[in-house]
């Protein structure tokens, strides 16, 4: 048993990481083996990318794995917090409470979900864990939106070139990452839809073309050759069980379509045009770790928190780290053939053990604080 690989698994809890199912990753819920020198060790790059999401970067950090990087591979770049402008900040009083509003928008960004709403939104990473309880504001993560813009339509992604696009209004935007682009806002008439604007936007992984919906009308476009198809807009009605007027949609990484109005949303399986059976389903309960009757009062807040940790960590909440070290110790005992104490010195870990769990510790922590912090 290799007690700095475990040691570097329970830093990264201490943290704040969940498990994860990524291969390279040392957050795997399950023990992987071996790492290696702790002096020569190389944290995963998708663990990085999960510290930087939750505590920001340097600027001089790279957010790309460098090349001949096993763990790199060919996904859109992630789309990483502002340094000096973290989810974490506590919101303006006028924050709206995720568990009881509807959204204005939805959108999967780089994988993420994004929950819009007024001002401000909320942010779940690829594996649906929501970042933070409290919601960010728009203006500090995307930079270039008009101060004196309240909300948002619609946002999506676009294939291909991955930017991300803003809508509001006859308006639209184009980011390449955080940052506007030069020449916007433009007219939505670019993409001949109406000038009144767009309800909901998402690409279908069926067949990569991006579907905007207004009312009960929607259209489809082909963002790779910039241009709408011929013989639209077609009535919403064709998407069975799809209400109209919808607050927005996107696709998740289960292939899946998801459609949101008010509290509730839709899924569509695959390349299908009907909604699966048992839905609508409520969007708090589903996706922003809340509960019914939940709200985001302060005594509501503490006990989300607890919820919040409790699922991301359940097997700690139970057992802590002395006890999955306890654990390792006793099973060294039973392949050594030696007698575990019972009793009271059955709670009690031998000396040697913690001598060299607190070693590895030792020798890993300033490796860890210089991949974790300075890439």
């Amino acid at each position: 048993m290799d007690l700095f690989a475990v040691a570097v698994h329970e830093f990264g809890h201490a943290i704040g990481l969940a498990h994860t199912s990524a291969i390279e990753s040392i957050m795997r819920p399950y023990y992987q083996g071996p790492v290696g020198d702790p002096l020569k060790y190389n944290l995963p790059y998708e663990d990085k990318v999960r510290v930087w999401q939750l505590y920001g970067v340097r600027d001089s950090v790279s957010h790309t794995p460098q090349t001949g990087d096993p763990s790199q591979t060919a996904e859109p770049p992630v789309l990483l917090d502002l340094p000096t402008n973290r989810s974490t900040m506590p919101p303006d009083r006028d924050a709206p409470d995720r568990c009881t509003s509807h959204f204005d928008a939805v959108a999967q960004i780089r994988g993420e979900a994004f929950f819009f709403k007024g001002k401000y939104f909320w942010r779940l990473t690829r594996e649906k864990h929501l970042v933070s309880l409290r919601p960010a504001q728009i203006h500090r993560f995307w930079r270039g939106l008009p101060a004196n813009l309240d909300s948002v339509d619609a946002v999506y992604e676009r294939p291909g070139d991955h930017k991300i696009v803003f809508f509001k209004g006859g308006k639209y935007w184009v980011f390449k990452d955080n940052n506007v682009e030069e020449g916007y806002p433009r007219s939505v008439g670019d993409f001949g839809l109406p000038l009144e604007g767009v309800d909901a936007v998402f690409v279908w992984l069926h067949n990569e073309k991006t579907y905007f919906f207004k009312d009960s009308r929607y259209w489809r476009y082909d963002d790779h050759l910039r241009r709408m198809d011929l013989g639209y807009p077609k009535d919403t009605a064709l998407w069975k069980g799809i209400p109209p007027q919808l607050d927005d949609a996107m696709r998740w990484s289960d292939s899946a379509s998801y459609f949101f109005k008010g509290k509730e949303y839709w899924r569509v399986a695959g390349s299908d045009m009907e909604v699966e059976a048992g839905y609508p389903r409520p969007i708090g309960k589903d996706w922003l770790v809340c509960t019914e009757m939940q709200s985001d009062s302060p005594e509501m807040q503490n006990n989300s928190n607890t919820r919040l940790h409790g699922q991301h960590h359940a097997d700690h909440a139970e057992n802590g780290y002395e006890g999955r070290a306890t654990g390792l110790y006793s099973k060294r005992l039973k392949e050594q053939n030696i007698q575990q104490p019972v009793g009271e010195e059955s709670n009690k870990v031998a000396p040697d053990f913690w001598n060299g769990l607190s070693t590895s510790i030792k020798r890993g922590i300033g490796s860890l604080f210089l991949f974790f912090f300075f890439g």
